[in-house]
């Protein structure tokens, strides 16, 4: 635990200090699950304001940060800081707690794979002393709590950065100043916020801009706008192999002493080989879908940029296992396998899990929710997968949601779209038969895991 001063936390945040100091370990912004002697900041959210809980709070806390007059409320308080904004407060908090660590920090984003990513780095490194995003704490909120979560020796933090609108990532990469920052791919993943790819990609690269300066950008070579990227910091690209710029490499050492190569190439169904300098390594991947063979190199780049000996990477890599409702696989009886993918989705990851049912040699059926933050472009992406799932030779396609019904019609024959849970349980009592693999796949707001445990519990005849 690190101990903080509640004067120096008051002065840095530019709040105004009642009370007695004292030396403080923990923060919160829930009044359920607060600690004795937490600070506790009194944000304002969508459903709760903080300021309800401050005499609840008060009995716990050894310090309020509120924007309220604490005079307003009957109650007694050892301490409180006064501010303008307490979610200002929160993260300038992460920021002052942030700069006393002496512990390396990786900061990761992307469209797909940053959560996979974020707990592989984690599995390779739990050798360690770490702390890391739990669940998706990845927003404005969540990545201050994580940074107000460390300990002082801890040897890595590995932070998560998610966003669904322009301006989102900079805050927080500059408030992170990581020293390995990390795009796992651009794809059209809440595009209704960004109305464009480039858009994405300029959110995604912000990440870049707030490196240290002895700091490594790991990069996706594949991925399309990546030539937009402006920071001088050491680079890592990683990627399918990269003849071209291995080349390149060979005939102009000067010139990309800055930059370094990770290539993979698919030797097996979950095998790779990986190349980096002089390294040769054969890694057998215990994850489905081709897809997770770049974000086996995505963290094997940031792994290497820390100089993790590679035989400890592979190892790690090696009894990585999937994050749940990540292409998780649930074999049931009389051969039915699901396909549990039901975190999330977004159109290239709803072909990555596409593709991957296609190559099972079973019958095969979709569950598709909707793909949401699409915007104008909703019809037209939900379209793309009904007809993309068809020239994969899926068998049924089912869907429920507003604009998964035009997947389910551009699938056409054995498309079904149900306007109801019941009708489609209905429907899966009487269609689920032996020999089949079933994907399920939605946006986390569809929580279409009720029809996985629908599935798993034997709700079927």
């Amino acid at each position: 635990m690190v101990n903080y001063s509640l004067k120096e936390i008051a002065e840095y945040i530019g709040g105004d200090f009642h009370g007695n100091d004292a030396s403080v370990t923990g923060f919160s912004i829930d009044s359920r699950t607060i600690n004795t002697d937490d600070v506790f900041f009194c944000i304002k959210g969508k459903n709760f304001d903080g300021h309800d809980f401050i005499k609840h709070c008060a009995k716990k806390a050894s310090c309020i940060i509120t924007s309220n007059k604490i005079e307003d409320y009957d109650v007694e308080i050892k301490s409180y800081i006064y501010v303008s904004d307490t979610l200002s407060a929160l993260q300038k908090a992460s920021e002052f707690v942030r700069k006393k660590s002496k512990a390396k920090f990786i900061a990761i984003t992307g469209s797909n794979g940053k959560t996979t990513v974020k707990e592989m780095i984690a599995h390779i490194l739990s050798d360690y002393k770490i702390t890391y995003t739990k669940a998706n704490s990845n927003n404005h909120i969540g990545v201050p709590l994580t940074l107000l979560s460390i300990n002082q020796d801890d040897d890595y933090i590995i932070l998560e950065i998610g966003s669904n609108h322009p301006g989102e990532i900079a805050p927080l990469a500059k408030i992170i100043n990581p020293d390995i920052a990390v795009v796992t791919n651009v794809g059209y993943a809440h595009i209704e916020g960004f109305r464009n790819l480039k858009n994405i990609a300029k959110e995604k690269y912000s990440i870049y801009q707030y490196i240290k300066k002895n700091g490594i950008a790991i990069i996706n070579n594949e991925d399309k706008y990546k030539s937009i990227i402006k920071t001088e910091c050491k680079k890592i690209y990683f990627g399918h192999k990269l003849k071209i710029y291995l080349k390149i490499l060979q005939i102009f050492k000067n010139t990309f002493k800055n930059y370094k190569f990770l290539s993979i190439l698919k030797i097996g169904k979950k095998k790779i080989e990986l190349n980096y300098g002089n390294i040769k390594e054969n890694i057998n991947i215990n994850l489905n879908g081709e897809h997770n063979h770049l974000n086996v190199a995505c963290a094997a780049s940031i792994a290497l940029s820390l100089k993790i000996d590679i035989r400890i990477i592979r190892a790690k890599i090696e009894s990585f296992n999937a994050v749940p409702s990540r292409l998780k696989l649930h074999q049931l009886d009389s051969n039915v396998c699901i396909i549990d993918d039901c975190y999330n989705a977004n159109p290239s990851s709803f072909k990555a899990a596409l593709s991957y049912l296609s190559e099972q040699d079973q019958k095969k059926l979709v569950l598709m929710g909707d793909m949401v933050e699409l915007g104008k472009d909703s019809e037209f992406f939900h379209k793309e997968i009904g007809s993309y799932a068809r020239s994969l030779g899926i068998n049924k396609f089912l869907s429920i949601g507003k604009f998964s019904k035009y997947s389910s019609d551009a699938f056409g024959n054995d498309g079904y779209h149900f306007e109801n849970s019941e009708s489609l349980k209905s429907f899966l009592n009487n269609e689920i038969d032996s020999n089949l693999y079933i994907l399920i796949k939605g946006s986390r707001s569809t929580q279409l895991e009720e029809y996985v445990d629908f599935i798993i519990n034997g709700r079927y005849v």
